[in-house]
């Protein structure tokens, strides 16, 4: 069973020794990934959704799942994550780093289960970890530090994104997806699956997360009509702008 706690604190203090010392024309490099942010901003979203899970801040009508699915939801997250990421635009990335590694004296407990999160939500331990291991990868991408591919908040991330997007198909009508990497494979879903997908672990993690178009996705290996799958694929809706890392 993965260490979520571990998993967390492993990438946040990779994350921190990638970004501490870099200088301000390079904290300011477009993330292609989330082209509004830079890798300055990114991790000011990161840390603050720490400091909202630590202080019990996150919006009571915020389900992050939902989130997925739900327009309504996905804007509470969009609007939450904005407010993270200017409020902490005029400190400097030491300041914000400083902060961050505080949150963890509470947060990592609550990871273990020795504390409870002041406003539980559910899967929150695990959309923590997936969501920093994620943006950690876009930070990496963006600045040409490949790394951690192997690691397990990537693990985290492919189990919360294959079954997000379970769900997404099953709201859809479309029977489950098998996903098959790394000589494993793994059912999006319940029951006979209605194709099959398969490629590099790290490119189908990076899929799930929205950080692959849909011809990137079409071009992988499949077995079956990649057709109505490949656009559900995303966690956040297709993306057109092909990304390569």
């Amino acid at each position: 069973m993965l260490d979520l706690a571990a998993a967390y604190q492993e990438t946040q203090e990779h994350l921190d020794g990638i970004v501490r010392d870099l200088t301000e024309d390079a904290l300011r490099t477009t993330v292609p990934a989330s082209p509004d942010w830079s890798v300055k901003d990114v991790v000011a979203h990161v840390t603050g959704l720490a400091g909202d899970a630590v202080g019990g801040t996150i919006p009571e009508g915020l389900n992050p799942v939902e989130a997925l699915n739900d327009p309504i939801q996905a804007a509470m997250r969009e609007d939450l994550t904005a407010d993270q990421v200017a409020s902490r635009r005029d400190r400097s990335i030491g300041e914000i780093l400083d902060e961050w590694s505080a949150h963890l004296e509470a947060l990592l407990p609550m990871f273990r289960g020795e504390l409870p999160f002041p406003r539980p939500f559910p899967f929150a331990d695990a959309i923590l970890v997936t969501d920093l291991s994620v943006h950690a990868q876009d930070v990496r991408g963006a600045l040409g530090a490949p790394g951690d591919r192997d690691s397990q908040g990537v693990s985290v991330s492919l189990a919360s994104y294959a079954a997000a997007l379970g769900l997404r198909l099953a709201l859809n009508g479309l029977p489950p997806l098998r996903i098959r990497y790394s000589e494993k494979e793994r059912l999006a879903g319940q029951g006979e699956p209605g194709a099959t997908w398969e490629g590099d672990r790290f490119e189908i993690v990076r899929a799930l997360s929205g950080r692959r178009s849909g011809d990137q996705i079409m071009s992988m290996t499949w077995t079956g009509d990649p057709t109505p799958y490949v656009p559900l694929i995303p966690a956040y809706g297709p993306r057109t702008d092909p990304i390569v890392e």
